[in-house]
């Protein structure tokens, strides 16, 4: 009965979300990807990787095709967010295949997945390379604006667990049609200081949902941050071992939180209700 109960807690707000008319709703594609809609607007993060390190998951090839042919839902992409430049959640080869394909999709990511373009053999004057917009952030720096038609985006670099200073990882914040808000954290440390120092950024918006990696469900540290300075409406955890698919109940029991653990499956994001005086 505990269990049960347990069990229940887990997925209320998954319930509750699926007895309403969704505003958006995210699709798992693989590791950190996720792509999430609202009506007509749709982003993509960490989709276009090709490396699994042996353990974690690739997007499907299904999945693969119909973003590259651009079939429903995969359809109508808007722009495209990278956390960091690591194989699991970046690879330029089907980034570029993408882009030649999809060509009024743009990219938004670190210098360090700019000069990754270049490596891969892709010329500066290459007509791929203006779709690319890239930001030289530290931790230190402050957070970047960007203003896309239906979509506002801020994006904060926090370093990557495991101390890895050579590596930009940025947590992108996106508000699709100023009314959803969603926020990527990449491969962030559960590091209470690293949130801490942005947190004026975290506070100026409302979150609806949230997509860290799995590990901040496993330590106090990283449950505290996301209280504290994420405090979403929905927190669906990423980066979940491969061998999560097919047993993701018993994986988000274990964790004690919403996971993502097998690609295609989705959830209806609710948004917070609207303040008032």
């Amino acid at each position: 009965m505990r269990n049960f109960i347990a069990m229940a807690a887990l997925l209320a707000p998954f319930s509750l979300a699926q007895a309403h008319d969704p505003a958006a709703q995210a699709t798992y594609l693989g590791n950190e990807g996720v792509m999430v809609a609202r009506g007509e607007t749709k982003i993509l993060f960490d989709a276009f990787y090709a490396n699994s390190y042996g353990q974690y998951a690739l997007v499907p090839d299904e999945i693969s095709k119909a973003m590259l042919n651009g079939d429903a839902p995969y359809d109508g992409i808007d722009a495209i967010f990278v956390s960091h430049v690591h194989g699991d959640h970046f690879t330029a080869e089907p980034a570029i295949e993408y882009m030649r394909t999809q060509q009024d999709v743009s990219l938004y990511a670190s210098v360090q997945i700019k000069d990754a373009f270049l490596e891969a053999g892709v010329n500066e004057d290459d007509p791929v390379m203006k779709r690319i917009h890239v930001y030289d952030l530290s931790p230190e720096s402050d957070p970047v604006s960007i203003k896309l038609d239906d979509i506002s985006v801020d994006v904060v670099s926090i370093p990557h667990a495991g101390n890895r200073p050579e590596i930009q990882n940025f947590a992108w914040r996106v508000t699709l049609d100023d009314e959803t808000t969603v926020i990527h954290l990449g491969d962030a440390g559960t590091v209470t200081a690293d949130f801490e120092r942005h947190g004026d950024h975290f506070a100026s918006r409302d979150h609806d949902a949230a997509f860290p990696p799995y590990w901040f469900y496993l330590n106090d540290e990283g449950r505290s941050i996301l209280e504290t300075y994420i405090g979403a409406t929905q927190t669906i955890g990423v980066h979940v071992p491969e061998r999560a698919a097919g047993n993701g109940d018993h994986w988000r029991a274990e964790a004690g939180g919403d996971l993502f653990t097998d690609p295609g499956e989705t959830r209806d994001l609710t948004e917070k209700p609207a303040k008032t005086d």
